[in-house]
């Protein structure tokens, strides 16, 4: 999307949308005078009922005194300061507020991986900065439970904890809509892998014969496709029908795991001890046979810093050391932990995909990103064991489909079918697509013209059905087991740490609690309700807490709607020492 195009798309959607807003009664922004703080809100550019949103809550902040400087930047931009090391501010060079689309990278929830205080970048996921004694030691104590009763009570102690302080804003939990060519069968068997991913492989086109494809559009381009690096949909999308975890969800319907590259996995009773056994007479595509050298390999490889896997985090505080996990057998892996952790089986069996040791050995970490494993561009020669050569156009995986490789001028990603691949899958489709189409509208016009077959949900089409005809698109609708949110930086003076608020400087000792008034005065003025009746044509839920709304572990008798209320927005400020 040009930044000219992104401009005038914004306006037209902001513009509807506040019209839209206005009508349903909330007051008009109003900056009080002087502002109380400076506060720089980034907006991604790539999804416009986002911006709306995003910019929405931008203005009701205004109405508070809180200075807000609003820009639209491209996900890169977003992405690269919220990974700084120290938690730096907007004008530091990190950020101050964006919001994003986010999800547990399993089904089971994992909080630990993005909200504990030792997971921070450049090794860890929680970009925010969250540091708060009890979301710790509620993250541990669920992450180390034995039994589902303990589990759970550490969970209740999470979301209460989160419920009481709102260290980020939950907006409001989507519902996913897609549009599929009417010809297609096969989208009930979508899975998780760590996102929405549509399983192609068993995807049939009505009437279709022969060399039959299919066209799957994903809005934004990956930056790159290396499984270890990255969980967006950008990438996942891409990488993920290349790849094979050890264990699998085997649909979004039920959301069960099932062996995948291991065949069992047994536990003892505490937990720590751990034995995998491995599926034989798995091949990679390049014609080598899977082994627990590879298990190993793709191990050592994130959990060595050199690397910097986003997973690495994780993967240490899991599994301590390299020495907790040893091969046992060909195709058998045992794991020792230094203690129990829910994350081992629910995360890291099923998100990390395991990356081939005899091809991917001999690439140096600082030459991964740009590899063709990862651009996708040109081709790189695979030694296998047998003596032989395979020419690789992309990643080398054990997955249903073979990297084709990309072509930029028609930003496509192509994909052969595994005839060889282990598992046995229904489909007619042999040759498989991805493109990158950037908006809703091009993205409407390419289903109708027939160009496409499905899409994934970052389009946000539900305000667009009366505009399908069923002649030419399916409407599916799907749980979308993720949330919206406000994401704040917690080393932020002000609505981080306290330090800068006026009660802080009174009281430093009160600086955290001045902090939390003013988090709570913001959530307070985010019209959820009207942002999911008028802006997302009503597929949502409004948010509390970073738990899908659907998921056993979400207390829908604790968490009530936080209500868009000016007044009480306003008497939180004055407690943090502000006044009007």
């Amino acid at each position: 999307m040009s930044e000219k195009s992104t401009r005038r798309d914004v306006l037209k959607w902001t513009g509807a949308g506040a019209a839209a807003l206005a009508a349903s009664g909330l007051p008009e922004p109003a900056l009080a005078n002087p502002p109380h703080f400076k506060l720089y809100l980034m907006i991604f550019n790539n999804l416009q009922s986002r911006m709306i949103w995003t910019d929405l809550i931008g203005k009701q902040f205004a109405r508070l005194g809180i200075d807000v400087n609003s820009s639209y930047q491209p996900p890169s931009v977003v992405i690269a300061r919220r990974a700084n090391d120290s938690g730096k501010t907007h004008v530091e060079g990190g950020f101050d507020m964006y919001s994003e689309r986010i999800y547990y990278n399993g089904l089971a929830p994992s909080p630990e991986a993005l909200f504990h205080s030792k997971n921070v970048p450049p090794n860890g996921q929680n970009y925010y900065r969250i540091a708060d004694k009890q979301i710790d030691t509620a993250i541990e104590n669920y992450s180390h439970a034995i039994t589902e009763q303990d589990r759970k009570t550490a969970m209740t102690a999470f979301v209460k904890r989160w419920y009481e302080i709102e260290p980020l804003h939950i907006v409001f939990y989507p519902e996913e809509v897609i549009i599929t060519n009417p010809k297609l069968k096969g989208m009930e068997s979508t899975t998780y892998n760590p996102v929405f991913y549509p399983r192609p492989e068993d995807w049939t086109i009505e009437g279709a014969t022969g060399d039959v494809t299919a066209t799957f559009a994903s809005w934004q381009p990956p930056s790159q496709l290396i499984p270890m690096y990255g969980s967006g949909y950008n990438e996942s999308n891409i990488f993920g029908p290349v790849y094979n975890a050890l264990l699998e969800y085997d649909s979004w319907a039920n959301k069960k795991l099932a062996p995948a590259l291991a065949e069992s996995v047994k536990g003892s009773p505490d937990g720590k001890n751990w034995v995998i056994s491995l599926r034989k007479g798995v091949k990679w595509h390049s014609g080598e046979e899977f082994t627990a050298e590879d298990v190993k390999f793709t191990w050592d490889t994130i959990i060595d810093k050199t690397y910097a896997s986003l997973f690495q985090a994780t993967l240490s505080t899991v599994m301590g050391s390299r020495d907790a996990y040893k091969i046992t057998g060909t195709h058998e892996i045992t794991v020792t932990l230094p203690q129990p952790n829910m994350l081992f089986h629910d995360f890291l069996l099923p998100v990390i995909a395991i990356m081939p040791k005899h091809a991917y050995k001999d690439i140096k970490p600082e030459e991964l990103r740009g590899h063709v494993i990862s651009t996708w561009l040109g081709t790189f020669p695979v030694k296998t064991s047998d003596g032989k050569v395979f020419e690789a156009k992309g990643g080398v995986g054990t997955g249903p489909w073979i990297p084709q490789g990309f072509d930029p001028s028609r930003k496509a990603y192509k994909y052969s079918k595994n005839e060889n691949y282990w598992k046995k899958t229904d489909g007619n489709v042999k040759t498989f697509y991805i493109v990158n189409i950037e908006g809703a509208d091009p993205l409407l016009s390419a289903i109708k013209s027939g160009a496409i077959d499905a899409h994934d949900p970052m389009y946000d089409v539900g305000g667009l059905l009366s505009t399908v005809d069923p002649s030419w698109g399916k409407v599916n609708r799907f749980d979308s087991f993720k949330w919206m949110q406000t994401c704040l930086n917690m080393k932020h003076p002000v609505f981080g740490t306290g330090v800068e608020t006026p009660l802080g400087k009174k009281d430093p000792s009160r600086a955290a609690e001045a902090a939390m008034y003013v988090r709570k005065a913001m959530s307070h003025m985010i019209p959820r309700e009207q942002i999911i009746k008028n802006v997302v044509a009503g597929f949502g839920k409004p948010g509390t807490v970073p738990m899908p709304y659907t998921s056993e572990y979400y207390d829908h008798d604790l968490l009530k709607p936080i209500t868009y209320d000016f007044k009480l927005a306003k008497q939180y400020m004055e407690k943090a020492g502000y006044t009007y």
